[in-house]
């Protein structure tokens, strides 16, 4: 049976509580379907609002090592306690901004895995290249050696290459080109069909055309105005 398409909202750190207790009361009057999951990941101060959401809720960080004297981090032990089962690693500003390292962002990705969360992974590069695959190939050898083969059945990719966020998104051709690329390197590495979705400039104008060649899509700034994405929803 094929995975759910997911349409993956980033709201990043933008609204304040107001502004997200409005936003919570609009998107869970969304009726999906068959078509896509849809995932919330708010600022992660707001998480407790969600305990009882409709919809699924992700944290956009979280703590690599179990509960204890931590002082100011946040351990997934408590944030599955809430219902809270996504979790995101690796994207590009959490190395560029907050300064966290690959080895750092590997000992999430093993930690949200053996926790058996829902774990999307983002790769891709942080500047033009005349071949895409060669630094995505690079970060999933990194991120994927000595894991558990049988712990990827929780593991989604976001191919999100940094520079698609400040221009138009790069062609649907070399999107799929990406795109298949990591789908046939878990295929013959490790004999599975893993889900890979996209995430960059995303508008009307191409958003049906990317949901069609990939499991999924990640909104970026789009995810904190509940109106745009209501727009961007219909044309899937």
């Amino acid at each position: 049976m094929d995975k759910m398409k997911k349409i993956v909202l980033n709201q990043k750190s933008y609204l304040m509580y107001d502004e997200i207790v409005k936003f919570k009361s609009e998107i869970e009057k969304i009726k999906t379907n068959d078509k896509y999951e849809l995932v919330l990941y708010p600022s992660i101060e707001y998480l407790s609002l969600f305990k009882d959401s409709k919809i699924s809720i992700g944290t956009q960080n979280f703590f690599s090592v179990k509960s204890g004297s931590f002082t100011g981090e946040v351990n997934i032990e408590a944030l599955k306690d809430m219902n809270i089962n996504y979790t995101m690693i690796g994207h590009f500003e959490r190395r560029k901004i907050i300064g966290e390292t690959y080895e750092t962002m590997k000992e999430k990705l093993y930690k949200s895995l053996s926790s058996k969360c829902n774990t999307i992974l983002c790769l891709g590069e942080d500047s033009k290249l005349k071949k895409d695959t060669s630094f995505v190939k690079k970060e999933l050898k990194f991120y994927l050696r000595s894991l558990e083969t049988s712990s990827l059945k929780y593991l989604t990719i976001c191919y999100l290459p940094s520079h698609a966020l400040d221009e138009a998104s790069k062609s649907i051709d070399r999107i799929s080109k990406v795109v298949e690329y990591i789908k046939n390197y878990f295929s013959s590495k490790y004999k599975i069909n893993i889900s890979v979705i996209y995430g960059g400039n995303i508008e009307n104008s191409n958003i049906k055309e990317i949901f069609d060649i990939c499991d999924g899509i990640m909104f970026d700034t789009q995810s904190n105005d509940i109106k745009l994405v209501k727009e961007l929803l219909k044309e899937i």
